[in-house]
Formats: structure tokens, C-alpha cells, sequence
């Protein structure tokens, strides 16, 4: 499922009202923006894992941690400090900067504020990385193929992507993302304190080629 009709779904339909309400904008305007931002983060997103090992190998783990996307369900926590700091991370390393990435995404929605652009930029790359989570957990109930198998038990977690050179990063990700299972702050995946796990060969279903070809509608049928 393509990432807008992932954001279509959720909150009963009534996401974009609520995030337009939350940034003092139009319904409509966060549809058109988040329309044309959304895939943009995606696809830069999709190139600096292909480009970065430690960047793919940080979004493998934080998806076979059993990421679920739930936060797309709520819209305070979608729309909240905790997401929009997570956010701002996500550009800062996909993009080399959160300003590079206001500077991309300032050409895509034009017609939006600059204060409501700076936020709705850093819930757009929140809301991809639940919908990466989302489209993974849909597709294959274990983890992620070639991953090792961990205990069942308890609810699903959602990280989300953050820099793998960023210090200070924070630490409420796993409260907001995950309430039912042990927290791992940012650095458990992309941060400076991060251990690297045991190198595995890694299958091909899902890969992340079929996840980001899937919110990107660029996966064959």
C-alpha cells in the first residue's frame, strides 16, 4: 500500500484534519503537502540505505524489532514534541541537514507557512518510517526475512529512523511508539553509543527493496 493511502486509513480518515489542525493549516493544504513530501522522504530515505550500510542495517533492525506503525493511530502522538523531534533527526540524516531537507521540501509545498512547513516536514518523516513499519508488519508476521527469531510476546515497538552519527538523540521514541514493550532510545539503532549486531545474510522476502517499492507504488504486482 502506497504511503498516502497508509495516511488515508488512519486515524478513522482523519489524520490530515487532525495534523491540519495541530499546524494551522487547511485539510486540504496538509493533504496536498504531505502528498508530495511524504514520497519525497521516502525515496531520499531509500537511496542513503542503498548508499549507507550502517543506515541499512539500522532500519533492518529497528524493523525486525517488530515495528508496527501504530503511531499513525494517534493523532497526539503522531503530532506531538516526541515525533516532531524524531522527525527533525530523520531529515538531518537522510538529507545531511534538517535545513537541506526545509530547503527540498519548501520547493514541493509551496503555499504552506514556513512555521507549518518546519513541522509538517518532521511529521512527514515520522509518518514514513510508521509507514515502512506499517507495510512490514502487514506483509510478514515474523521478522524480518533472514533476521533471527526472538521470542513472541508482548506488543509491537516502533523506532523510527534517526542519524547514525547524531548524539543527544531522544530517548521518549520507544514511550510513544511502543507502550507495551521494553524502550530503546534512538542510539539502540543509529546513534553514537550503537552496538552493532552479529553480521547475518539476510533474505530477500520482505526486503527493503519490496517495503519502500510498496509505499513508494513502485513494487510489481
Amino acid at each position: 500500500m502506497a504511503v498516502m493511502d497508509i495516511l488515508e486509513n488512519a486515524q478513522g480518515g482523519k489524520l490530515f484534519a487532525a495534523t491540519a489542525q495541530s499546524f494551522g493549516i487547511s485539510e486540504a493544504q496538509a493533504k496536498s503537502a504531505l502528498a508530495s513530501i511524504c514520497p519525497a522522504i521516502a525515496r531520499q530515505l531509500k537511496i542513503k540505505s542503498g548508499n549507507d550500510p550502517a543506515t541499512f542495517d539500522a532500519l533492518l533492525d529497528l524493523l525486525d524489532d517488530g515495528a508496527d506503525g501504530s503511531i499513525l493511530d494517534n493523532a497526539s502522538d503522531l503530532n506531538g514534541s516526541a515525533a516532531l523531534s524524531d522527525g527533525n533527526a530523520i531529515l538531518d540524516h537522510v538529507y545531511g541537514s534538517r535545513d537541506a531537507a526545509i530547503r527540498t521540501m519548501r520547493g514541493l509545498a509551496k503555499d504552506i507557512p514556513e512555521t507549518a512547513l518546519v513541522k509538517l516536514s518532521a511529521i512527514g518523516a515520522t509518518a514514513v518510517v510508521a509507514a515502512l513499519a506499517r507495510t512490514q508488519a502487514t506483509a510478514q508476521p515474523q521478522p524480518l526475512a533472514g533476521q533471527p527469531q526472538r521470542l513472541s510476546g508482548g506488543g509491537g515497538i516502533l523506532g523510527t529512523l534517526a542519524s547514525a552519527l547524531l548524539k543527544g538523540v531522544m530517548q521518549e521514541l520507544q514511550r510513544k511508539f511502543a507502550p507495551r514493550r521494553r524502550r530503546r532510545s534512538y542510539t539502540d539503532y543509529f546513534g553514537a553509543r550503537r552496538t552493532r549486531r552479529t553480521t547475518r545474510r539476510r533474505a530477500k522476502q520482505p526486503s527493503l527493496e519490496d517495503i519502500f517499492g510498496s509505499i513508494l507504488g513502485t513494487k510489481p504486482s
